[in-house]
């Protein structure tokens, strides 16, 4: 491991993985008509896994009635019961010290996030990260932020996101590294570290890289593949796939059937960036095959063709080297004679 001096801390990863972790959760359901109510551990406990929504123990209690109950009846609220705040602060303090000591730095650096994104603003087709628009937080979301701006001197963001300036800090220094959930830092040029998986160790992201399939076996027996990367293939990879968190997709207007293994196929025997890109361009030619009108995210109409959704999607996955540097996708291609 190198010897680094510096952590760079996404705080937002702490902010929410500490504050969901201190607090117990579960839901009430309702039924609207009659008032009726139940108490459950979660939704998958209620409706269960089905697309349908009709399974768990809703078709138990479906069983005994002539006309069964839909998931539409009834009125779900989130019940969030949090241990004490100063608990919750213990427990950031022990996982932001116990992580730089597996590192063996002493200087930290944090950021988190304040409000929207630039990115919103930037996406017509897919708004950016709007499926998380009404999403829970932890209940001590507020005095967590706080201690953080109090002990580790956490920087507001505004505008970029806390992870755009993880990587404006850490960026061609060999002696910080990024810490930190979030999968795009494996595709970009820094160290990083993912403390929910320690075992992976400290990841080098400047670098060509490669692409490879792991499996993981369901909770029905089911087994899946998944596509797992590091260094430019895997920001590659996102750009040729999909990013369901933060709502983008190569797909995203497209009518073709189009998915993380398709992506992967496209990819995987790339040696270089050129067979990269050209193997991106591919992607995007056959899914846009020929221009085309579409109802954007807002209720306007956009004309799109696949030079659209790729530098669309470019900026919604590529994040940033200096605060103002806006790196188009048009600017890239164009380099290798691609656009």
């Amino acid at each position: 491991m190198n010897e680094f001096k510096t952590a760079v801390w996404d705080f937002d990863y702490i902010r929410y993985a500490v504050g969901f972790a201190s607090e117990k959760r579960s839901i009430k359901v309702v039924h609207k008509q009659s008032g009726d109510d139940w108490d459950f551990k979660s939704r998958t406990e209620f409706y269960g896994r089905s697309r349908a929504k009709d399974g768990g123990a809703l078709s138990e209690i479906n069983k005994s009635r002539d006309t069964p109950y839909t998931r539409d009846e009834f009125e779900i609220l989130d019940i969030q019961t949090p241990e004490p705040v100063e608990f919750c602060l213990h427990s950031v303090k022990q996982k932001i010290e116990s992580t730089n000591k597996i590192l063996g730095v002493k200087n930290i650096i944090g950021y988190h996030g304040v409000g929207e994104s630039f990115r919103v603003g930037a996406s017509t087709i897919l708004g950016y990260k709007q499926t998380r628009l009404g999403a829970l937080k932890p209940i001590h979301i507020d005095a967590i932020t706080e201690y953080l701006v109090r002990k580790y001197k956490s920087i507001p963001c505004v505008g970029l996101e806390a992870d755009d300036w993880c990587i404006i800090s850490a960026i061609g220094k060999k002696d910080h590294v990024v810490v930190g959930q979030d999968k795009d830092y494996l595709g970009c040029a820094v160290y990083s570290f993912n403390p929910v998986k320690p075992e992976l160790g400290v990841q080098n992201g400047n670098c060509f890289g490669k692409l490879w399939l792991e499996e993981r076996v369901t909770s029905k027996g089911k087994v899946e593949k998944m596509v797992r990367g590091v260094g430019r293939m895997f920001f590659y990879y996102q750009i040729a796939c999909s990013d369901p968190i933060d709502n983008y997709a190569a797909h995203s207007a497209s009518q073709v059937k189009w998915g993380e293994l398709s992506a992967y196929e496209a990819l995987k025997d790339c040696k270089n960036d050129r067979e990269a890109l050209e193997a991106i361009v591919r992607v995007y030619k056959y899914l846009y095959p020929t221009p085309s009108k579409i109802v954007g995210w807002r209720g306007d109409i956009l004309s799109i063709d696949w030079k659209y959704v790729l530098s669309e999607n470019w900026v919604m996955a590529r994040m940033l080297r200096t605060p103002d540097e806006h790196l188009t996708a048009e600017m890239v291609f164009s380099k290798f004679g691609l656009w």
